[in-house]
């Protein structure tokens, strides 16, 4: 009876929530085996003729992805400075005339 006891009391020390945060966190990510380790063998999505195109690196997302928004936030003020200024509005007006 005692044997039948023991994993019992140790399934209820595995669901402790606290004991599996901690586990979870210490455990490194490795990379999975079948990714490119190396910026030169990035996955090839198109390939017509000589040309190559391959997946942007995440420099190249974040970079890209900061120019949208960017660009965007600029969209923005323009457009509410065109309804709300109307110095500017004249200004983009006269910009088109000339």
């Amino acid at each position: 009876m005692v044997k039948e006891n023991a994993p019992a009391e140790d399934s209820n020390k595995s669901k402790d929530p606290e004991i599996f945060l901690k586990a979870s966190k210490s455990k490194k990510r490795n990379k999975p085996e079948n990714s490119p380790s190396i910026s030169g063998e990035r996955e090839v999505l198109i390939k017509v003729g000589g040309f190559e195109y391959k997946t942007p690196t995440k420099r190249t997302r974040v970079l890209l992805g900061g120019l949208v928004i960017g660009l965007n936030l600029l969209l923005v003020l323009a457009t509410a400075l065109y309804f709300y200024v109307p110095s500017f509005k004249d200004f983009i007006y006269n910009i088109g005339r000339s």
